[in-house]
């Protein structure tokens, strides 16, 4: 099957902006519950087409660093960056996520969406911590479970999905307890899943999934794993939430 990074890559040529439920207003909530404000210098975690980044500088005047572990999705956040002004004030570089190229408490806030459950959450959360200055938040958009899952969908998605894992939010708040984070909140937004699909292929739009269906037809691992992934969402709705985790440095 296709690397998700690749299908990440597609949909974003093909027009998608956010790859999550409630799009841009869950980052925006979850980005002022880490407690944004103007001249702050944030970090995006996982940055894609640039969205979150540029989002953020825009509206907030804050300075975002932006990293990927895609070089193309790097090239892709420069060219929004610069379409809208922003170079100066947001900045895109190729980095691991668990091993992060600044010095220790470089930023005030540390934003991640649908990334960690992709990597070694301890060593992830060890770089954020690290980067994060006293006092400063640390925010992660993911999908979750709603409640326990049975072992096989656990191998399904885990298979399908580049050894994805994740937890439930409750699962999640003790996790980053643990970690050393503190006033930890979460928030569950698995009632945005359902319009997910219906958001989605409206910002699509008509010229978007020509360009989609198009660029399938060349690639079958990709359809595949996009099957995969549609049997998944509609087998288990259960047990697939989303929800979103802030907390602090101490």
């Amino acid at each position: 099957m296709g690397k998700m990074a690749d299908i990440d890559e597609l949909m974003y040529s093909c027009g998608f902006e956010v790859l999550h439920p409630g799009g841009i207003e869950k980052t925006d909530e979850m980005a002022r519950m880490c407690g944004i404000e103007k001249n702050q210098k944030v970090l995006d975690v996982g940055a894609g087409k640039g969205v979150t980044a540029c989002y953020l500088a825009q509206k907030y005047g804050c300075e975002v660093v932006g990293i990927d572990a895609s070089e193309r999705m790097v090239a892709y956040a420069k060219e929004m960056a610069r379409n809208k002004g922003l170079l100066g004030w947001v900045d895109f570089i190729r980095a691991d996520a668990c091993q992060l190229p600044f010095v220790d408490e470089s930023f005030d806030i540390v934003l991640a969406e649908c990334t960690t459950v992709l990597l070694d959450r301890e060593k992830a959360f060890s770089e954020f911590l690290r980067v994060t200055k006293s006092g400063g938040a640390i925010g992660d958009l993911e999908m979750t479970w709603q409640k326990a899952p049975p072992q096989e969908l656990m191998d399904r998605v885990y298979e399908a999905w580049d050894g994805f894992t994740t937890q439930t939010l409750e699962e999640w708040q003790k996790f980053c307890e643990q970690m050393g984070m503190v006033g930890v909140q979460v928030v569950d937004f698995s009632e945005a899943i359902p319009d997910m699909e219906r958001d989605m292929k409206s910002e699509l739009g008509l010229k978007g999934k020509i360009k989609l269906f198009g660029k399938l037809l060349f690639r079958p691992d990709l359809r595949r794993s996009m099957n995969e992934s549609s049997k998944i969402f509609k087998n288990y709705t259960e047990y697939i939430g989303y929800g979103y985790i802030v907390g602090k440095k101490s």
